[in-house]
Formats: structure tokens, sequence, C-alpha cells
């Protein structure tokens, strides 16, 4: 019985270890950058990996047909996926969802209407279409009557030949479209604005050779970057 223990505690080290091992990894590039925004393509696919874990082969390379819905995976097999990769995770939930984040501060002395008219301003100049608001405070206070509901609001920005290529390279990337930036107040009554980190840079570590083509990841990382300085502009009150 010790000894299936003492297995049990050297597992849990290992996959503690490993987790924060990887995790220190990626807090790495933006540590050397100091730009949480620009995190530089981390190339991972010659590193060796602890403990002599070895990964299974990837899929080979295919030929997807543009445009088309892949099979659905099974809640099964998406869950066993979920929990393999959460039995080494060191992160609580709130956590996992703050590292999927880039978020701003607004600038002391900002309005709401400060932040969103500076952030509409700069997609004008990026030539970066204003799609659409989704004002969710207001829903709440209607219903709940409570006029001190802190303020949300989600603002939809699009480049559409590039949201169009990306949906032809995978449908359901319908899901992350358009690019959206909300706009918080915290409880303190600070403003800030976040969006959703989606940076295909990451996808250079992947052994997996159906990856995304070199002009359409260029074009992607162009909309993030874009994205990124209406963030910023909003959250600096530039006009």
């Amino acid at each position: 019985m010790p000894r299936n223990i003492h297995k049990k505690l050297a597992t849990a080290l290992m996959c503690a270890t490993l987790a924060s091992s990887f995790a220190w990894a990626a807090d790495e590039g933006v540590k050397r950058d100091g730009k949480p925004s620009q995190l530089p393509s981390q190339n991972l696919q010659g590193s060796p990996m602890p403990y002599n874990i070895q990964f299974p082969p990837t899929r080979p390379q295919e030929k997807a047909v543009p445009n088309t819905m892949r099979e659905s995976i099974s809640p099964e097999a998406r869950a066993n996926f979920v929990s393999s990769l959460m039995a080494m995770n060191p992160f609580s939930m709130q956590e996992m969802i703050a590292m999927m984040a880039v978020k701003y501060p607004a600038k002391e002395g900002l309005s709401f209407e400060d932040v969103i008219t500076s952030m509409k301003a700069k997609a004008n100049e990026l030539n970066f279409k204003y799609v659409g608001v989704s004002q969710l405070w207001k829903d709440v206070v209607a219903i709940s009557g409570k006029q001190d509901t802190p303020r949300v609001e989600f603002l939809s920005f699009c480049d559409a030949m590039v949201a169009r290529e990306l949906l032809d390279l995978s449908l359901e990337f319908a899901i992350f479209l358009p690019c959206r930036i909300s706009v918080v107040e915290d409880a303190n009554k600070k403003i800030w604005v976040l969006t959703l980190d989606w940076d295909v840079r990451w996808l250079d570590s992947s052994k997996n050779p159906n990856q995304i083509s070199a002009g359409l990841r260029e074009k992607s990382i162009m909309v993030r970057e874009a994205i990124d300085k209406i963030m910023r502009a909003g959250a600096n009150g530039d006009f």
C-alpha cells in the first residue's frame, strides 16, 4: 500500500511539474517581450519533453474541402480529452479564463462613452468595420430593476475578407467571429477593455502538418494586431 501511495504522489508531482513547465514556457515570451498582446512565436517542435514523455504521432497531411464542416467530435471523446488536460492543470477556473484574455485598463478620467468613441475612431482609421454592439447591462437593469448594475457592452468588429478565408479553412471558425471587444466596469468602477486572445502563432508549436497557410497566417496576425490597436486606443482615450 505505501508503495502505491508513493507512486501516485510521484505521478501527481510529475503532472504538476509538467504543467508548470508548460505554463512557464508560455509566459516566458511575454516576459521577454514585455507586451502581453504581442506574444512572439514559440517554436517548441524541437524541444525535448521532460520525463521522456512520448506523444502519439500526429495525423498525416489532409486535403480539406474549403468551406465545409468537419465531422463532429463526440461528447465522450471531448470529455476524455479535456479530462486528460485538466488532470495536470494547476490553474483555477478564473486563472484559465484570464489566461485567454488580453485586457487593458482605461485611463483615469475616461468615461465609458470616451472609450467606445475612441475604439470606433481607431477602427475607422484602420479600415476595420464596426458591425454591432450588445448592451447586456441594459437588459439586466430592465429585468432586475437594479440601477447600480455594473456596465458591460460587447462591440463587434470585422475584416470581412479575412473572415471569409478563415471560414473557408475551417467553417467552425464561425464561433470566433466577428472579433469582439468587451468594455466592462469592475467592482471599483474602473473601466477595462478586453478580448479573446487568439494568436495563430501558437500553432507554430504544433507538429500536426495540417496548418494554416503562410498568407492566411499573416492576415490573421494583422487582424489580431488591429484589434489590439483598437483596444489600446480605447484604453488611452485616443481620438
